[in-house]
């Protein structure tokens, strides 16, 4: 019986040591391809590249640099690349959590979303904190990462959706355990920087940092903070239910006669 395959990817890059730690800690259960952004993509959203071309190049037997965006190199390796449909598509783990709306900006998540629209399992891993990491920095985060995969017969409640993971950057005996989280809201600092380049022409760098959150119960943001590896099932259908059934029982119709004239 052939070995689980795994799709990795991410938004930091191919060469950057948190998606080799990820090798790292899914290797004893299966074998796995990295199909992964050239370069640094993160904020790239669930972008796909239409009017410019992808340039693949193999760095080693199972690993592959593209010069696209994350989804980019999903939807590549998906339909193109590989000739074995994966079990799992997972994608990280990456430098710094993803929570609250940072789900709608990362290429992280979007690299999961992208194997969720394709019907598969997919998994965004992200690791707290902002500074540049090490591969030792990643260690703890392989042992949860590999204890969860262990028992991933758990996760197949989860078809149709991707498990976003957040891990704190704490060793493993100091965390407090693992939890289902909403998304909560980041406070961002919207901070736009404006200088010049060496030719005197004027750049714009938009920040987007920030650390501080609000403190909603049950949320991503604040159980991380308290420690916690946080799971939030994000679903591609961003249709929200309740909303859209009050637009159809009154609103809709009001429009439809103030424009048509006919309800």
């Amino acid at each position: 019986m052939a070995r689980p395959l795994f799709l990795l990817s991410n938004d930091d890059g191919v060469h950057a040591p948190g998606i080799r730690a990820l090798a790292e800690a899914v290797g004893g259960i299966a074998d796995w391809i990295i199909v992964a952004p050239h370069v640094e993509k993160s904020g790239s959203g669930q972008g796909i590249s239409l009017v410019s071309p992808l340039r693949v190049e193999k760095l080693a037997a199972n690993i592959y640099a593209v010069e696209g965006t994350p989804a980019d190199c999903v939807m590549f390796a998906l339909n193109r690349l590989m000739d074995r449909r994966p079990d799992f598509v997972i994608s990280g783990i990456n430098r710094g959590a993803n929570i609250g709306q940072d789900t709608l900006y990362s290429g992280t998540v979007a690299a999961a979303m992208e194997g969720c629209l394709h019907g598969l399992p997919a998994m965004a891993i992200s690791l707290q904190g902002r500074r540049a990491f090490e591969k030792s920095d990643y260690v703890h985060a392989v042992q949860v990462v590999r204890k969860i995969f262990t028992h991933r017969d758990e996760l197949a409640v989860a078809h149709g959706h991707v498990l976003n993971v957040n891990i704190p950057h704490v060793p493993l005996d100091q965390m407090q355990g693992i939890v289902v989280a909403g998304l909560g809201r980041r406070l961002y600092d919207n901070q736009i920087t404006e200088n010049t380049d060496p030719r005197g022409r004027p750049y714009f760098w938009i920040g987007g940092g920030g650390e501080d959150v609000e403190k909603i119960p049950n949320t991503d943001c604040t159980l991380l903070a308290e420690r916690f590896v946080t799971i939030s099932a994000l679903s591609p259908d961003r249709t929200n239910p309740v909303l859209h059934e009050t637009l159809r029982n009154g609103a809709a119709t009001r429009l439809s006669q103030a424009v048509f004239g006919r309800g």
